[in-house]
């Protein structure tokens, strides 16, 4: 991750950080800058020097926003540029692995000038982790936990690659009943903010309880009807051609199948 501002030294920066006092900073810069420019390019300097690993870094490329972290290291180049080394690497998918399209934020991210990377300190802050963290992964989580408890413990990265595989394949079967409720006479969806549409999906058998994850278990639903699966008395008939009898207090109901 480079840093510009060649009028600078990396040495002068590293004073200044270690001093965290940035006076001289500004002293240098307004040989060349006016005041307002000052004070950005100073503000964005001193992110660059001081931000630790946990900061989030974006920029915009390709109509993409993409994130990464960095090593707190940094070194400068011949032309006096400065490096941060990018942890792993640059991403432009969310956790889930989807496209973070520039179409499905603020406009003001989206205007052409927006192409340099910053500290992720700044407004939109809240919609740009949103975006990437997914309210669907925490929902998956939170359900995941819910009905496989013994899951809680394991470490975060263990569970992000469950919810990755698990969520690649159940894709397949969303886009498959394009998003709509399996349920009989109810085919109910609504679209995202995103440009997508949303459902959810279930498993007739937990995976806790040797379900398998294809389509013989897995049912798309809409909310309501997921809820009364986890909620209220159910009894699950085999499938037959392709209608599968689900009694729900009582109640028939029917799960229609492609």
């Amino acid at each position: 991750m480079r840093l510009g501002f060649i009028e600078v030294s990396h040495q002068l920066c590293l004073e200044c950080k270690s001093k965290n006092q940035w006076s001289e900073l500004e002293e240098e810069l307004k040989k060349y800058f006016n005041k307002k420019k000052v004070a950005e390019r100073c503000k964005q300097i001193r992110n660059f020097y001081v931000s630790d690993e946990n900061t989030l870094w974006i920029t915009i490329f390709e109509k993409k926003l993409w994130w990464c972290f960095a090593n707190t290291d940094i070194t400068q180049r011949g032309d006096n540029t400065k490096d941060r080394a990018v942890i792993g690497k640059w991403n432009c998918n969310n956790i889930l692995g989807e496209s973070l399209k520039l179409e499905y934020f603020h406009e003001k991210l989206q205007k052409p000038n927006c192409n340099q990377t910053i500290c992720c300190k700044e407004k939109y802050i809240q919609e740009i982790l949103e975006r990437i963290n997914t309210r669907e992964y925490q929902e998956i989580k939170n359900n995941i936990f819910e009905h496989e408890p013994h899951l809680a413990n394991e470490r975060e990265e263990v569970i992000l690659q469950r919810i990755k595989r698990d969520q690649e394949i159940i894709l397949e079967i969303k886009n498959k009943y394009n998003n709509c409720c399996q349920f009989e006479n109810c085919g109910f969806t609504f679209a995202k903010t995103n440009g997508g549409f949303y459902s959810e999906a279930h498993h007739l058998i937990l995976l806790s309880q040797e379900g398998s994850q294809d389509e013989n278990n897995v049912v798309i639903l809409c909310p309501n009807h997921h809820r009364m699966l986890h909620y209220a008395q159910v009894e699950i008939k085999d499938k037959e051609n392709n209608k599968r009898l689900v009694k729900i207090n009582g109640e028939n109901y029917f799960l229609i199948y492609k």
